[in-house]
């Protein structure tokens, strides 16, 4: 079986692992024999970070959206305008892929049209996971690969989305139609539930479950550490921070969050007696836009020199397995990165979540730990150094709740394949290309 995987940016570790989490769910459903083609914003890069001879079943593809359209980037009216209609162009073409007519041959590499007979082809189409539809970020490419895969016949499966909520007229008009056409909109939580339920046909085949990462949880491991109770201490306390555009009070505020999580690291040295290693899911990879090492590496500068020679930076880039390796090792993760946030749960190590999205909010309800959330648009030093005491003081506390909820929420990630088991049975037909009438009323409804 061939599945397509689309809209992923596996660059971010957290997004590679969603996109892991959905081939072992996959695998759990369908065995060994499934290929994953896997379209990517920079599948060059990803090729290079995830290599065959470790990923055998994974190929990557460059995402249509970002491979066929123009999108504007500076205030020019003319070539912006100019640009909306080399895309009605590139629409009218895609009727016309491999016929070796004009608009075929002006349009479309051989590359393009292996990768459209691909996705054509595929017996599954996913749209990854994650939170990639949010109005913080234009959604004209996500809308636009989604526009593609209908054209090829495709309906997409959701993976566990946190969205929403849609207020912009032209996200509410392009997502509506998406969202009707697909079979299966998982979701991470009843927020993101709400966000969407005045823009589905059939909220029936909406449901909330766990983030698809929780399927890499070590559940052994897990559980023994809930029954012989506390490790033994390593000393080290892993922190993962980022840069946040959108942050509350724009640069006073990052410099409000960077102030705080130096606080934290300063106590967790002074008070706590631990060595601090800053480490995240975005970093090592020059071609990617987000390098979270760079903010770590300002928070330590700051530090005092006898904090900051018990502080590290791990600037290297680290695949899904290798991250939850070094942070199994930890007594515990202070995570801005929900991924980061998951993948330290998913190996036993408990954490102290700091907020920049209604997602990680969502999530530490779910795992016990809402009351020691710090909050990116209004944490202060204070604030933070209040929650880290009483977080490290009841860490036998927190550690239980988490834990137990990581098996609840591994079990729930897993439950995506029951839900998608009675779409597997139709999903050759679902292959097939639309018909020329199909495509004829698709484009004059986007005109």
């Amino acid at each position: 079986m061939k599945v397509v995987v689309e809209n992923t940016v596996c660059l971010n570790t957290g997004d590679a692992a969603i996109l892991l989490a959905i081939r072992h769910i996959l695998k759990t459903l369908l065995g060994e024999g499934v290929e994953f083609l896997v379209f990517d914003s920079q599948p060059e890069v990803a090729r290079r970070l995830y290599p065959k001879e470790h990923y055998p079943d994974i190929e990557f593809r460059k995402l249509p959206s970002e491979s066929f359209f123009k999108y504007k980037y500076d205030d020019n009216t003319l070539k912006n305008a100019l640009k909306q209609v080399y895309n009605q162009a590139v629409f009218q073409a895609l009727s016309h892929v491999g016929t070796g007519n004009y608009l075929d041959r002006r349009f479309f590499s051989d590359d393009d049209r292996k990768s459209l007979a691909l996705y054509r082809d595929a017996d599954l189409v996913i749209t990854t996971g994650g939170t990639y539809l949010v109005e913080n970020y234009s959604l004209e490419r996500r809308i636009n690969e989604f526009k593609v895969g209908e054209m090829l016949g495709k309906r997409p499966i959701f993976f566990t989305q946190s969205l929403g909520p849609f207020e912009k007229p032209y996200n509410r008009r392009m997502l509506q139609p998406v969202f009707a056409q697909s079979p299966l909109i998982l979701l991470r939580d009843e927020r993101s539930r709400e966000h969407i339920l005045d823009l589905v046909n059939d909220p029936g085949k909406c449901h909330v479950i766990a983030d698809a990462v929780f399927a890499l949880a070590d559940v052994e491991r897990v559980k023994a550490l809930l029954i012989v109770g506390r490790p033994a201490p390593s000393g080290r306390v892993g922190i993962s921070v980022r840069h946040w555009h959108y942050v509350k009070d724009g640069a006073g505020g990052m410099d409000r969050y960077i102030d705080s999580v130096r606080e934290i690291a300063t106590r967790l040295v002074r008070d706590h007696g631990k060595e601090v290693t800053f480490i995240s899911t975005c970093q090592g990879v020059p071609e990617y836009a987000h390098d979270d090492s760079k903010t770590a590496e300002v928070i330590v500068s700051g530090l005092a020199p006898e904090i900051a020679s018990h502080a590290t930076v791990d600037a290297s880039f680290h695949t899904p397995e290798q991250l939850m390796a070094v942070v199994k090792d930890f007594d515990f993760v202070v995570a801005t990165r929900m991924h980061m946030m998951i993948m330290s749960l998913c190996v036993g190590t408990p954490v102290l979540p700091i907020a920049y999205e209604f997602k990680t909010k969502e999530l530490a309800k779910r795992i016990g730990v809402a009351d020691v959330l710090l909050d990116i648009d209004t944490v202060t030093p204070d604030e933070a150094s209040a929650r880290l005491d009483r977080f490290a003081g009841s860490l036998d506390h927190y550690r239980a709740v988490s834990l137990e909820a990581v098996v609840e929420e591994h079990a729930s990630a897993m439950s995506a394949a029951d839900l998608i088991r009675p779409l597997i049975e139709g999903s050759t037909a679902n292959g097939a290309q639309p018909s020329p009438e199909d495509v004829e009323q698709d484009l004059a409804r986007r005109a």
